[in-house]
């Protein structure tokens, strides 16, 4: 089953803009952060076939004398996962259009920044599953393309952190509602819409779990609170300590009902529940003068 970056990349591959200026500026991307350069070519490799096949289609479409050759690397088992190379020579324009892959004139208006990204992502971007931390990059080993993708994040408003991670330089959002914008922005709708399904399920059990946790931690305290006044019960009966009527009503009532919150308990003794915690901290003061005295 293909990772949730990949059925991104997929779905990303497979949209190709009206505008051509969109389609070169996406084009530039692929090539600058995720080509290597190398003796007056690029090589270029990835899993996804449908991001393979748009980048020789765009190559193809712009630059159509440009030798290419392709390749696929079947890896052995366990993983038996498919890679597809592409590699292209600097001929029949190529070498210019790349010395200007990172130039502003390559994104002069917000869709072309757009498409730029929905290219530098195919190449190289990555993004957890929606069931897991929020996390999703961009990373290259070019630090001018890593700083360049960083101005278009700035420029489309989006809060992206940069940094040096081993020799790879990212871009890097971990923001559930940051994601959810990008995806979106790039044209992602069937990936994203598996993304807010499954960030509102994972909301959903996030706030049944505080509940839960929050009732949990009450219930403990019930129960530590009712031992307590319980023992403090106790001290007063073996010591003989004689008190008037309503403290020997709550006394006999904790006793009987062990199990009871002190809201549940001030309901049978017809008290507010204030009340009764003067009564009970009246019981632990006593308590503790006896055992104070022992001492």
């Amino acid at each position: 089953m293909p990772s949730y970056s990949r059925t991104v990349k997929d779905e990303l591959a497979r949209i190709f803009e009206d505008d051509e200026e969109c389609l070169r500026a996406e084009l530039a991307a692929m090539l600058k952060v995720g080509a290597t350069f190398n003796e007056g070519r690029l090589d270029f490799s990835t899993v996804s076939a449908a991001v393979a096949r748009k980048l020789i289609t765009l190559l193809k479409k712009f630059y159509p004398n440009a030798k290419k050759e392709v390749s696929i690397v079947r890896k052995k088992p366990p993983a038996r996962k498919i890679k597809y190379f592409v590699r292209v020579f600097l001929t029949g324009g190529l070498e210019k259009f790349f010395e200007e892959t990172v130039s502003p004139e390559i994104v002069p208006d917000d869709f072309t920044k757009v498409a730029y990204l929905r290219g530098a992502f195919m190449a190289c971007g990555t993004v957890n599953k929606p069931e897991a931390q929020y996390y999703l990059d961009i990373s290259t080993l070019s630090k001018s393309a890593a700083i360049f993708i960083n101005k278009i994040f700035t420029d489309l408003e989006f809060n992206a952190t940069f940094c040096l991670r081993k020799e790879f330089f990212v871009n890097y959002i971990c923001e559930g509602d940051a994601i959810e914008e990008f995806l979106g922005m790039l044209g992602a709708e069937e990936t994203l819409e598996r993304f807010l399904i499954a960030r509102n399920l994972k909301e959903v059990r996030a706030n049944v779990n505080r509940m839960v946790n929050c009732e949990t931690s009450n219930l403990n305290k019930a129960i530590n609170a009712a031992q307590q006044q319980i023992s403090d019960i106790k001290i007063l009966i073996e010591n003989k300590i004689e008190l008037n009527e309503d403290f020997k009503l709550t006394m006999e009532t904790r006793l009987q009902f062990p199990e009871c919150t002190v809201g549940e308990l001030s309901e049978k003794l017809f008290i507010t529940r204030q009340a009764l915690n003067y009564r009970f901290k009246k019981i632990h003061n006593l308590a503790q003068e006896i055992l104070g005295a022992k001492d």
